[in-house]
């Protein structure tokens, strides 16, 4: 039976705890930051208006006998406990006010709002922690199916190639004394993804020119790196069906992990240097998921394209798009037959424009 106390807690004291580091709020567990202003605004004009909200989860921690201090985390919160954090930091304004704005009652008021807690009587590190979060996100706030894959295989070596391409994994969190990554990361990940080049990829598969803000907080852009990592290691397929093979089978060890960076990242590179605007076709998900696999299997055929004439020539192909290209990159764009015919006709483009 898993012990847990209900607690009342200040919301000044919430904030001072989070600020001087004593409450992790996006601990290694916890999805992205998601909350657009509205929800945000909705959230803090309940606060406002002294209305009770859900209760927060927390796990407790560990007391450091040397530092002698405790450092809790928050399992269920994180969005509200990170809005409320903006509103006191005048990043947005409610019913036309900035917390700046509020009189001496109001500010009082609202830093005395008593919040609902649970406090778990568990280490931040217990896979009980991580348990609680994904049962509390199966609700109407649930996790979508790759934040799901994210936490479920965190600590899988390929979704670990994976969030190192996209940029998705802080390097510095090793000694985790803040729990940004899973403490069950093992050490000498750490140790190769630091002698790792992946400035070019990381940079392309978090362009605002490919994904939204929204997007990459939901980890879109993790899909798709994880989707093309499985292309490249076993040729095209259906939806997401190699993907979560490989999960499951390059677990403990991607050997390819290697090679596979290196041809993304030069990949990349000549991707980038294509210089396509925002608006073209190319950067339409479902091309530019195609057209990066192409570029990705013919280079590593050992294959020299001059990048000039690959942009001249589909420039060309654009301009007068076969009917069958055009619905490929319109309807069932994820499915195999559409991610073949778009295949067949870049290869052609590609084959034609080779130094």
């Amino acid at each position: 039976m898993l012990d847990y106390r209900v607690r009342s807690w200040s919301l000044l004291n919430l904030v001072n705890d989070i600020r001087e580091r004593r409450l992790v709020p996006d601990a290694y567990f916890q999805r992205d930051l998601v909350w657009r202003e509205i929800h945000k605004k909705d959230f803090i004009e309940t606060i406002l208006l002294g209305l009770p909200f859900p209760q927060l989860f927390i796990s407790k921690g560990k007391v450091d006998l040397v530092e002698m201090k405790t450092v809790s985390c928050i399992v269920d919160g994180q969005q509200r406990t990170n809005a409320i954090i903006e509103f006191i930091d005048n990043r947005f304004s409610v019913s036309d006010k900035f917390f700046r704005d509020l009189d001496d009652i109001e500010r009082t008021n609202f830093l005395k709002y008593e919040i609902a807690v649970i406090e778990l009587d568990l280490e931040n590190d217990d896979p009980q922690v991580q348990e609680i979060f994904q049962r509390i996100n199966r609700t109407a706030n649930s996790l979508r199916g790759i934040e799901k894959q994210a936490s479920q295989y965190a600590t899988s070596d390929f979704m670990l190639t994976a969030k190192l391409l996209s940029d998705q994994i802080d390097l510095t969190a090793e000694n985790n004394e803040y729990f940004k990554e899973d403490p069950r990361i093992p050490s000498d990940y750490y140790d190769w993804a630091k002698q790792q080049k992946v400035t070019r990829s990381q940079d392309l598969f978090t362009s605002n020119n490919l994904f939204t803000p929204l997007e990459i907080s939901r980890k879109n852009h993790l899909s798709y790196v994880l989707n093309l990592i499985a292309s490249i290691e076993g040729g095209i397929f259906h939806r997401n069906e190699k993907t979560n093979e490989y999960l499951e089978l390059y677990s403990e060890n991607f050997q390819s992990k290697d090679d596979v960076v290196k041809l993304i990242e030069k990949t990349s590179s000549i991707y980038l240097k294509l210089k396509f605007s925002k608006k073209s076709y190319w950067l339409n998900k479902a091309n530019f998921f195609s057209l990066f696999y192409a570029l990705a299997k013919n280079i590593n055929e050992g294959k020299n394209i001059n990048i000039e004439k690959l942009k001249e020539n589909l420039d060309i192909f654009y301009s007068n798009l076969p009917d069958e290209y055009k619905i490929s990159a319109t309807e069932g764009v994820n499915n195999l037959r559409e991610r073949r015919t778009r295949d067949h006709y870049l290869n052609e483009i590609i084959n034609n424009s080779l130094l």
